[in-house]
């Protein structure tokens, strides 16, 4: 069975988790500007959807969200939440936490497990990457080649685990020994905010940028262009069919955008009248007409046909920084 998990700011949720027809859709909340309707409300957390419109809180209430992690090897999945406060861990499907880190390690901005290795996981934060190789009991700063540490996105490579990418305040960065040296990679333009690596084709990079669109490399970041996009605006997030056929690119007060070309072309799908921005787009890996988007302070929205049409899907007034479907 799937699951979505969708991070707002949290609290620890004991109980049975709600038994959904197919997945289970998690989220990251960072911020919420009311309450959520037909749940243990809160202002902020990881939630799961527990029905068509409503959704669970799992984390602490203390706990600002800003992103989700997952490791699924061996006989026991591992969630991980990118909080204000740390690393978080969940071994039995978000019924319970537990902190990795110490004070020396905070406001963890993005969290990327290593796909082979459960002991090894790197932390985007402001002041570097954090890595651990101890399954979290100590961390190091892996910051030597940065110019600026202000780290917000951290991807590993899909074909060598040793490649990892970091965007930072001026440019992408590209470490190929796991983190220990970072080269800039001169994308060019503005600060870094979404990144994304075609999961057809590995050599395709994009970079979604502040008040610039999108950036691409057909070379795995050797060289970079600038995407067809009848708009200049920032780009906060990235989805991906898992095919690659449909690639979404969506930020402020932009709408929802859709390449078939690789990243190269771009088409306005949805307008999102009303929405101030959108923070995540997920496309359902079983599905690749499902489509859903967390927004900053509407909530979730989804569509069942590309982009098409879209309908509320809860968590109304939530800041949905990211939207995730986990077994």
């Amino acid at each position: 069975m799937m699951v979505c998990l969708a991070i707002v700011a949290g609290v620890a949720f004991s109980g049975e988790l709600p038994a959904l027809a197919s997945k289970r859709t998690f989220a990251a909340v960072l911020l919420h500007r009311g309450t959520v309707a037909g749940n243990n409300a809160g202002s902020y957390g990881v939630y799961v959807r527990s029905g068509d419109t409503t959704w669970t809180k799992l984390t602490l209430s203390n706990i600002i969200s800003f992103g989700l992690g997952y490791y699924g090897r061996g006989a026991t999945p591992r969630y991980y939440l990118a909080g204000g406060n740390g690393v978080h861990r969940s071994t039995d499907g978000g019924r319970t936490w537990r902190i990795l880190t110490s004070w020396r390690t905070e406001e963890i901005l993005c969290i990327a497990p290593d796909p082979v290795d459960s002991a090894i996981l790197y932390a985007a934060t402001p002041f570097g990457v954090f890595k651990t190789t101890d399954d979290g009991a100590t961390w190091c700063n892996k910051k030597n080649g940065f110019r600026k540490w202000f780290i917000q996105k951290l991807i590993i490579d899909r074909d060598d685990r040793k490649v990892l990418y970091a965007a930072s305040e001026d440019d992408l960065y590209r470490s190929s020994d796991a983190g220990e040296r970072w080269v800039p990679m001169n994308v060019g333009g503005s600060e870094i905010l979404a990144l994304l690596q075609h999961p057809a084709h590995p050599d395709i990079l994009l970079a979604g940028q502040e008040d610039e669109g999108i950036r691409f490399s057909t070379d795995r970041g050797a060289t970079w262009a600038v995407a067809r996009v009848p708009f200049a605006t920032s780009i906060y997030a990235f989805g991906s069919s898992t095919d690659g056929r449909d690639l979404y690119a969506a930020g402020w007060k932009s709408g929802l955008w859709r390449s078939e070309d690789g990243g190269t072309t771009w088409t306005q799908v949805w307008r999102a009248d009303g929405i101030e921005a959108i923070y995540s787009v997920l496309v359902d890996p079983e599905d690749p007409a499902h489509v859903m988007a967390g927004t900053v302070g509407s909530g979730v929205f989804e569509s069942f046909d590309r982009g098409l049409t879209w309908r509320g899907a809860g968590l109304s007034g939530a800041q949905v920084k990211q939207i995730e479907f986990y077994p």
